[in-house]
């Protein structure tokens, strides 16, 4: 019988939470990011909350990405969002998005062929978290840069343009 397209089944973020035990992701954490130690208590909660958490609907059609940029000291993991927009993927931070978004969000099925279950849950813990480790902190920070940008539209803070700052640095290089 053949398959059609729509039964293929998908993999969710809350799939691959519901998979996991924080001890092994703990690992994987560590392992990818061993800066990251004096924290693993916040990520150990925020995954425990995750796991209580219902997904929310992805109407988006949001699918998690995570893939290697660069080589050696300087590479590092990049976690994004790829939506199929007007026939282009289109790629979207998602640091500052609801965790039960997350949750609904199909985890890509080339990153499910390349890493781990608790590797791709200590990539998606170390994104979710970049702004904080509960989701009021990340409301707050995502508050004050909208009023940073609603500040600049109306004309409330001075900006200075590229080619003005640039000018300003060459100045001091020279009489350094």
């Amino acid at each position: 019988m053949p398959v059609h397209k729509d039964k293929i089944s998908k993999t969710f973020l809350k799939d691959i939470v519901q998979a996991c035990v924080f001890r092994d992701v703990k690992a994987a954490l560590l392992m990818l990011y061993p800066d990251q130690k004096r924290n693993i208590n916040g990520y150990k909660n925020v995954f425990e909350t995750l796991k209580q958490m219902r997904p929310g609907y992805n109407k988006e059609g949001m699918v998690i990405d995570i893939r290697r940029v660069g080589r050696g000291k300087n590479a590092y993991f990049a976690v994004s969002g790829i939506c199929l927009e007007k026939d282009v993927w289109q790629s979207y931070g998602l640091e500052y998005t609801p965790w039960s978004k997350w949750l609904g969000y199909e985890v890509s099925p080339k990153v499910l062929k390349k890493m781990s279950k608790e590797e791709i849950m200590a990539h998606c813990l170390w994104e979710m978290t970049f702004m904080g480790f509960t989701q009021n902190k990340i409301r707050r920070e995502l508050n004050k840069l909208k009023k940073r940008v609603e500040d600049i539209k109306t004309g409330k803070v001075k900006t200075i343009p590229f080619e003005e700052v640039m000018t300003r640095l060459k100045e001091k290089v020279k009489k350094a």
